[in-house]
C-alpha cells in the first residue's frame, strides 16, 4: 500500500513537472504507444539531420567565404602595378619644388599603361585599379586592393568575377556613365562594391571608416588608378551615410551618383555643401576646386537597410600637402551631421559603428 502510494505521488510530481513533461513530450518513454515512439523518433532524426544540415551550410558558407578572398588575392597577385616612385608620381609631403605632370595637363592623348596591357587582354572592361595602402589583414594582403572594371550599365559586374563568371562578391565597378578614355575623365568618378559582412571581401571593409578620426587618419590616402595613369594618389574628403530611398528622409534624395560633370545641371558648390554637411570628419587643409578629379566610394551600410556608406576623395597635385592634410582631419560634432531621418529614428543623431561585420 506504501509502495502504491508513493508510485502514484510519483507520477503527480512527475506530471507536474514542465521539465519532464517537456522531456517526455518529445523523447521516447517507457509506456509509449507505438505511434508516439514512431513520432518521437521521427522528431529527433529530424533535429539531428537539421543540426548536420547547419553545420553543412556554415562550412559550405566559409568555405565559400575563403574560395572568394583566395580568388581575388590569386588576380592581387598576378595583376597588381608596381609602380616606380619617381618624382614624375610623387604627391607633395612638403616640397613644394616636385612637379606633378600627366598628359591631361599637357593636352595630350593618354596611352594605356604597360601595367594594364595584361589586364584588358583578359578582360577589356577593366578601367582602373584601386588600393588603400597599409590596410592590411594579418596575412599583410590589403583588404581594398582591387581591378575596377566598367560594365554596360550598373548591373552587369554586381555579381560577377573579373572573367565574367557568377561570384558572389561581385566586382568593384566604376559607373557605367562615367568617362574614362585617352582624352580624359569625369571629374568625379562613383565607384562601387559589395559590403559582405562577415566574408570580409570587396568594398566591407570601408565600414572601418565609421570608427572614427582615429583611423581615417591612419589610412587618409587612396590610390586609383585609370588604365591611363600610373601612381595617382586620392585624400579622402567626406565619409558619410546616405538614403537611397526618399521615405527614409522625409521625402528627401540626394542623388550624389548623378555628379559625374559639374556643369550648370550638377554644380560643383551645390555637390561640395552636401557631401561637407554630411561628412562625419572635417579639414580644413584640403583645398578642392571644380577643377580638381574626385572619385565616390560606394557601399551597403549593415547598420541600416537602403543605406549606403559613401566616401570622397580628392586626386592630389603638386599642391596638396599630405602630412598636413593627414594632421588637419578632426570629428565633428554629432549635432553638425547632417544625417537621414531613418537613421536619427534609430540611432539618434550621433555616429554609429559596430564592427567592419556592419
Amino acid at each position: 500500500m506504501a509502495m502504491s502510494k508513493e508510485t502514484s505521488d510519483f507520477s503527480e510530481r512527475e506530471t507536474s513537472n514542465p521539465v519532464v513533461s517537456f522531456i517526455k513530450y518529445f523523447i521516447p518513454w517507457k509506456g509509449d504507444k507505438s505511434s508516439e515512439v514512431v513520432r518521437k523518433a521521427v522528431f529527433m532524426a529530424s533535429v539531428v539531420l537539421f543540426v548536420m544540415s547547419v553545420g553543412q551550410l556554415r562550412d559550405y558558407l566559409g568555405t565559400s567565404g575563403e574560395g572568394e578572398r583566395s580568388y581575388i588575392q590569386g588576380v592581387v597577385e598576378q595583376y597588381e602595378p608596381q609602380f616606380d616612385d619617381s618624382v614624375e608620381y610623387e604627391v607633395n609631403t612638403g616640397n613644394k619644388d616636385i612637379d606633378i605632370s600627366t598628359p591631361e595637363d599637357t593636352h595630350k592623348k593618354r596611352e594605356v599603361q604597360k601595367w594594364a596591357k595584361e589586364l584588358l587582354d583578359r578582360n577589356k572592361d577593366v578601367v582602373g585599379w584601386i588600393k588603400i595602402p597599409g590596410f592590411t589583414d594579418y596575412y599583410d594582403d590589403e583588404f581594398i586592393n582591387f581591378p575596377v572594371l566598367q560594365g554596360k550599365d550598373n548591373d552587369e559586374y554586381l555579381y560577377k568575377d573579373l572573367d565574367r563568371n557568377y561570384y558572389e562578391s561581385g566586382s568593384i565597378f566604376a559607373d557605367a556613365w562615367s568617362t574614362m578614355n585617352e582624352d580624359g575623365q569625369t571629374d568625379n568618378i562613383t565607384i562601387f562594391g559589395h559590403h559582405m559582412g562577415w566574408v570580409g571581401t570587396s568594398f566591407t571593409h570601408l565600414s572601418e571608416y565609421e570608427q572614427g578620426v582615429d583611423f581615417l587618419k591612419e589610412h587618409p590616402i587612396i590610390e586609383f588608378n585609370t588604365v591611363y595613369e600610373s601612381g595617382c594618389k586620392y585624400a579622402i574628403v567626406s565619409c558619410f551615410m546616405i538614403n537611397t530611398n526618399a521615405s527614409d528622409d522625409n521625402g528627401s534624395l540626394w542623388e550624389y551618383i548623378g555628379y559625374r560633370d559639374f556643369n550648370e545641371d550638377y554644380k560643383f558648390d551645390d555637390w561640395y555643401n552636401e557631401i561637407t554637411r554630411r561628412s562625419w570628419y572635417a579639414n580644413d587643409s584640403i583645398r578642392c576646386t571644380e577643377d580638381d578629379k574626385y572619385i565616390t566610394l560606394s557601399t551597403c551600410s549593415k547598420l541600416l537597410d537602403d543605406m549606403r556608406w559613401v566616401i570622397v576623395a580628392k586626386k592630389l597635385t603638386s599642391d596638396d600637402d599630405v602630412k598636413l592634410i593627414t594632421e588637419s582631419y578632426k570629428a565633428k560634432a554629432d549635432d553638425d551631421i547632417y544625417l537621414p531621418q531613418a537613421w536619427v529614428d534609430t540611432y539618434g543623431n550621433t555616429t554609429v559603428y559596430n564592427g567592419w561585420e556592419y
